[in-house]
Order: C-alpha cells, then structure tokens, then sequence
C-alpha cells in the first residue's frame, strides 16, 4: 500500500473508557499512511469478530464513507478475526492489526543488514502460529490470497521454521561480532552507557546533547542522526538500528549508544526478535531510561514498569532514570511526579535535552555511576617508549599527576582495570633494559 493511503483506526478494550486512539493513529502515520476515522469500543472480545458484529458493520460504514483503504486495528487479531471483519468491509480493504502494523514500520527503517534480518525475524515469528490458519482460510476461500493469506502450501510451515533458524544463525554471528567490538572498546578505555525507553522521549535529542564526536567506527549501524546536520525527529522509530557517538563527561571517556525506541503493549516474541539490538543496552556498563516528563502520572508509570521488564530481566548493569523534556512542566508539577514516581524511579535526573537544563548534573551522575576505576602509580626511566607511554594513558584513562625528575617520569593516574594491567605490562617492557644495562657484578663473565 502506498504512503498517504487513507485508513480508519480503530480499538477495543475490555472495560472502562481507555479508548484513546492517539499511539495508534501515530503509528500508522509513521507508517506512512493518513488517518481519516477513527471507531473504538469497550466491550468483551467477540471471538468471531473481536469487536461486536454491530460495531464492525459500524465499522464499514465508517470506510465507505471515509474511502480508506485499510483498517488499521489497536490490537492482536486472530487469523478468523481477520478474515471476518474483512469479510464485512468493502472489497479490497485491508486489515492490519497492531503487531502487523509495527512490523511494517520496523520494515520501512531496516537500513542495516542487522536491522533487516530482527525484521525478518519477527515477522516469521508472528506468521509461525498462524501459518496453518492462514494456510485453511486461503484454501476456503474462493479468491486464493485473499487478504494476503496466500496460497495452500503444507511445506510453509516448515520453510517457516527453516528461516528463522538460519537467520538466528546470522544473527548469532552478527552479535559475536559486535560483543568483540564492545570488549576491544573497553579495552581502549571507553565506558559504554546505553540510553533507552519509550519512542518520542526525546533519546535523540538528549544524545545530540551529550556527544561531542560523530566518528566512532559505526560505518555498518549509520543512521540519519550521524548527520551534524540532521534535525532530531519527533515521531516513532527514528532509531531502528543502533547509533553510536562519543561523548565526554569529564574524566571519563564514553561511547553512547542509542537503541530503537520501547513501545506499549508488546509480545515476547517480538522483544525477542530484537535482542541482538537490545544487547547494546544488556551489556552497557551503565543504562539511561530516558522517560518524557510531560506525560502524565498514569503513563510515566506505566512506561517505567514496562521499560523495567524488559531491562531487569537481562540488565546487569546500573540504571538511572533521566526525566527529560523539563522544560514542559513548572518545578510544582515536576515535583509531583518525582514523589508520585519515586518508588520506580528513586533520585531521578530531572533534564532537558532540547534547552540543555541540568544536563550538567547528568553527566556527573554518570561518572558517579560508572563502575570504578583504579588508581595506579609508575616510575619510569625517561625514554620514547615512556614518552609513548605517557600519550596512551592520556587517551585510555585520566592522568592526575605528571612529574619529571632527573632521567625518570612520575606518573599517577585512574582507568579501567583492564587499562591499568595493561599499563603495568608497558611499563615493565620499559623498565626491563634499563636494569639489563646495570654493571655486572665482580667476577661475572659474560656468558654467565
């Protein structure tokens, strides 16, 4: 279907008035599409049509009268639930339920290998169950590919099951690859931070705040924001894919990392699909849940319990809640919600990525919450090699302390472990044929 096409949204709850069409209507202009109606109700599911049949006959009044050309639904819909409301709607309409919908705008930002295979992935993970549904509507019906259903083929299942293993195979290679990468940045003496949470709570815009390099080595994970000049979006799933940036807090050095966006309401399997861009914010040294301060109470928490699910259950790392967008609430309000939160989100940094508020206090409570440092002192004899030395350190850690006496250089300074071993080994390398050129003792010959 063509961007701009017109589509109804619509949505059933099963009780109260918690109709609000706004996230879907938002999704389904990411996608491309423009909404002209929208329809909800509050009722039990009807097995037959998830909706009552009266509202999905109110339903199709609504598109002959707005002209869409699709029906874009706020929720999970069976393969019969499917079939059965497009059965009501005019020919040619499509139905496109929440996790299809979704799996369209993944499709639409896949700009990398990566991002193209979790695609892949959850869109046969979300056909896997419903492959031999599919596979009995479609041999029913007397249109083959109604509604996309596609042809009768006892194999689909099979081949189903086939790609996903290979693409998981892919996958696997794929996150080696970038765990090695991870460890050989520590190693360099890089702090990795991850920043996470809902789309729209201003991630980017708080990344472009922080960093201050565009050039980190991210050539496979490009995204529009690696442009100085690109302008931070404000709609869903900007971020598909990673993006990396350097960013300097002070004394630390960190590499920032911007993942794809949470959204409400999701499945396991589709978590799941993309775990291998979750691991950016897994193995973090520190996690951001960036949270969008001019929500409401109501959705704030909700995002955080949901963003905790999804984090906690793997995360090892700390993480600091960052309310951001303070530049839309008076301090009595945000006030309000730090009390009303706190129990999800204790000591909170309260920002604003668009004015630059307190960003100041962020990057201070992410030194303070980065794993320690140790602090190590060598004695070096004076040479090119300690020279070299001297350099390495400055760019892998943060020298406190330079001194020169007589031919030695005193140096104290503070890094990661694996940069302090690293350096002992250096300086032992340096230290060594200095004591190998000491005199020898009386009487020694030279070959021993």
């Amino acid at each position: 279907m063509s961007e701009d096409s017109p589509v109804v949204v619509a949505k059933r709850v099963d009780g109260g008035d918690d109709t609000d069409l706004s996230e879907i209507s938002d999704l389904a202009r990411a996608a491309g599409y423009d909404v002209v109606g929208q329809l909800a109700q509050s009722r039990e599911e009807d097995a037959a049509y998830h909706f009552g049949e009266g509202k999905v006959e109110e339903l199709a009044a609504l598109v002959r009268e707005t002209a869409a050309r699709a029906v874009i639904v706020d929720n999970r819909l069976g393969p019969y639930q499917t079939y059965n409301i497009g059965g009501k709607l005019p020919e040619g309409v499509e139905v496109i339920d929440r996790f299809t919908l979704i799996l369209e705008i993944f499709g639409q930002r896949a700009n990398t290998r990566k991002a193209q295979l979790q695609v892949e992935l959850a869109e046969l993970r979300y056909e896997l169950p419903r492959a031999e549904a599919k596979a009995s509507l479609a041999k029913r019906d007397e249109r083959p590919g109604f509604m996309g259903l596609g042809e009768y083929d006892e194999s689909r299942e099979q081949d189903i099951k086939a790609q996903i293993s290979r693409i998981k195979q892919e996958l696997d290679a794929i996150a080696d690859k970038e765990e090695t990468r991870r460890e050989q940045r520590r190693e360099s003496g890089f702090d990795l931070v991850a920043l996470a949470g809902y789309t729209n709570a201003g991630k980017s815009t708080l990344m472009r705040r922080l960093a201050d390099d565009l050039d980190v080595g991210e050539n496979e994970d490009l995204h529009p924001d690696l442009d100085p000049t690109a302008e931070s979006e404000d709609r869903l799933f900007t971020t598909l894919g990673t993006t990396t940036r350097r960013a300097d807090t002070g004394t630390r050095d960190i590499l920032l990392t911007d993942t794809v966006g949470f959204i409400s309401d999701l499945p396991h399997w589709l978590v799941e699909s993309f775990e291998s861009t979750l691991d950016s914010v897994y193995r973090a040294d520190l996690v951001l849940l960036v949270v969008d301060a001019s929500e409401s109470i109501a959705e704030m928490r909700e995002k955080l319990i949901t963003s905790h699910d999804t984090l906690y259950e793997r995360n090892e790392a700390p993480i600091v809640t960052v309310l951001n967008k303070v530049d839309r609430v008076d301090d009595d309000e945000l006030a309000e919600k730090r009390a009303a939160l706190d129990a999800l989100a204790p000591n909170p940094v309260a920002v604003s990525g668009l004015t630059g508020e307190n960003v100041d206090a962020l990057t201070a409570r992410i030194e303070a919450e980065l794993p320690d440092w140790r602090e190590e002192r060598l004695l070096l004899p004076l040479s090119d090699d300690a020279m070299s030395l001297v350099s390495w350190l400055y760019d892998h850690g943060h020298v406190e302390r330079e001194e020169y006496t007589g031919e030695e250089v005193l140096l104290e300074f503070s890094a990661r472990p694996a940069i302090v071993e690293k350096a002992r080994s250096k300086a032992a390398a340096i230290s060594a044929p200095a004591a190998q050129t000491e005199p020898a003792e009386p009487g020694a010959s030279a070959d021993g």
